[in-house]
């Protein structure tokens, strides 16, 4: 069911097309998290840029809604000591099944790694790290508030000499724009996955409410038919960089950089406005 979730554009006719709201479903819900799972894992391209950043060093690693472990797993890879938070069990249930693969693929991590399930807006784990991570512009899902929470549990979880690093989505100009616009992108699995899908991105923006409506058009396919059809739906913020930076200098952190960060999988590049992917890179 959607539990009141807010589907915008495109999406929504097709949702009443369906049926209405039991057609709607979290995408990091149980039934969505896989779909997330899929569209995410091999895209490495904030991984790669903070690990640039943390070159030459190890230590200990805080990824923040680390879902299935996109950015936890490089940084194993590089030998960092790493705790995983999301609060979406479902998502540490795919971060728990992919260590297993990788065990069964000869890297076992047992020891090195941890996972809880918490709320990244406010947590207390009683040490710090060398490097707290925050991808896939989950910034984005905050309200304001919930945003000072989460630098100011940043600022007592980081170490002296450590770097909290997080990326966002931004639409440059986009403030001067009035009207509505939208991407549309077609994704298939494989006939060979573990859930055959034929998805379909309806991805809104709003300029006047600054919304950012991310939904997947999903069929089950199962011997070559259709079995199944749900809409997997994200509602975020579209959060300008500057802001952002402000905002993370009141909680007592020090921006150093912002990074520009180039991935292979930018969908979102028919959108009218070309977004950016940024890094920031703070310190206490």
């Amino acid at each position: 069911m959607s539990d009141g979730l807010r589907v915008l554009g495109t999406a929504a006719h097709v949702a009443r097309l369906l049926g209405g709201d039991s057609s709607i479903h979290s995408l990091y819900g149980p039934e969505g998290s896989p779909v997330y799972h899929f569209l995410t894992r091999y895209d490495e391209a904030d991984a790669e840029a903070m690990l640039a950043v943390a070159e030459g060093r190890k230590g200990t690693l805080l990824e923040l809604a680390c879902g299935s472990g996109r950015l936890t797993f490089p940084f194993l890879e590089e030998g960092f000591d790493a705790v995983g938070l999301d609060m979406s069990p479902y998502m540490l249930g795919l971060f728990a099944a992919r260590l297993e693969e990788e065990k069964e693929d000869g890297a076992d991590y047992t020891g090195r790694v941890s996972t809880i399930e918490g709320d990244m807006t406010s947590f207390s784990l009683d040490r710090t790290f060398d490097f707290i991570t925050l991808g896939a512009n989950a910034i984005s899902y905050l309200e304001s508030d919930q945003r000072a929470s989460l630098f100011d549990s940043v600022r007592r979880h980081l170490s002296a000499d450590g770097r909290f690093l997080m990326t966002l989505i931004e639409f440059p100009g986009i403030e001067e724009r009035a009207e509505s616009f939208e991407t549309q992108a077609i994704v298939a699995t494989g006939a060979d996955a573990d859930i055959p899908m034929l998805l379909t991105l309806l991805d809104y923006v709003d300029p006047v409410e600054m919304l950012r409506s991310s939904n997947f058009l999903a069929h089950r396919v199962e011997d070559g038919d259709i079995i199944d059809t749900k809409i997997f739906t994200a509602l975020s913020h579209v959060l300008p960089a500057a802001p952002l930076r402000a905002e993370i200098e009141a909680a007592g952190l020090r921006v150093l950089q912002q990074h520009e960060v180039v991935s292979q999988f930018q969908i979102q590049a028919s959108f009218a406005i070309t977004p950016k992917i940024y890094l920031l890179e703070a310190a206490l």
